[in-house]
């Protein structure tokens, strides 16, 4: 089976890893990143953006290391708050490479002022429009075309957080990731009947971020006393939970949110 991709926000981190793990399973991958001179955003607010550090330079080292793997894969620069140029995605996917088996919604939006008594109203708009409304925009899409190709089997991957439930101090994304998970629930059912897969994966702390991983030394020391394994994830951890969900063997599983923390989400009620 001819097997492609979307990945969101993969120019770094766990969305890297990801369209690494794929295209050595076979995949054929498209990803997405931020350009942050092209970033809507970014024009009407003073905020460090930064999911879209590293950029089209990052995002050329994983293609070509795929490519030069042996793999497939190709890149666009895309605002997701856009969600009205979402087709142009799918359209390049198919282009490309013909129909979309698998969609990983990973792109996410977090602000620092994402609190009670420090948020606005913009931070509200600019988490949920990237958070919420272009995943299920993405979603809606993916089943459009997916029907329209009389494909059998497809699978979507969501990515949460392990404090979606409760995340005092960013307390926007971690609603907004509440959010994803539910519908990942109702989604299971709806899209069920046409053979697709919705599953969430709610990581821990995970070592990401260019040009080197945001959690430093002295906070990964404070995190693993609440990680019962021990230790703060890898970006490679949680591509291989993404890649086992989407597989064969997976076949039976929808509709779940599965944390990947080393224990984390239990380990911080402690």
């Amino acid at each position: 089976m001819n097997k492609v991709a979307i990945i969101t926000g993969a120019n770094h981190g766990i969305g890297k890893s990801t369209a690494i793990k794929l295209a050595e399973q076979g995949f054929k991958v498209v990803i997405t990143w931020l350009d942050p001179d092209d970033y809507d955003y970014s024009r009407t607010e003073k905020m460090k953006i930064h999911h879209s550090v590293g950029g089209k330079s990052e995002t050329d080292k994983i293609i070509n290391l795929i490519n030069q793997e042996g793999g497939q894969a190709i890149s666009t620069p895309f605002d997701l708050s856009r969600n009205e140029r979402i087709p142009d995605i799918f359209d390049l996917a198919e282009k490309e490479f013909g129909s979309v088996t698998t969609l990983i919604n990973n792109a996410a939006h977090a602000e620092d002022n994402d609190t009670i008594e420090k948020f606005n109203i913009g931070v509200i708009d600019r988490t949920y429009a990237i958070n919420v409304y272009a995943p299920i925009i993405m979603i809606q899409e993916f089943l459009k075309r997916f029907k329209k190709s009389k494909l059998k089997k497809g699978s979507i991957v969501n990515l949460s957080t392990d404090g979606a439930q409760y995340f005092a101090g960013q307390i926007h994304y971690g609603a907004s990731k509440a959010a994803l998970e539910a519908y990942t629930r109702s989604l299971s059912i709806e899209l069920g009947k046409y053979g697709i897969r919705i599953n969430t994966i709610a990581p821990g702390p995970v070592h990401s971020g260019i040009p080197k991983s945001y959690i430093t030394p002295e906070l990964e020391e404070k995190l693993i006393e609440n990680i019962p394994l021990g230790r703060c994830g890898q970006p490679t951890d949680i591509a291989n939970t993404i890649s086992f969900l989407v597989s064969e063997e997976a076949d039976w599983i929808t509709g779940q949110v599965i944390q990947v923390d080393g224990g984390h989400s239990w380990g911080r009620c402690l």
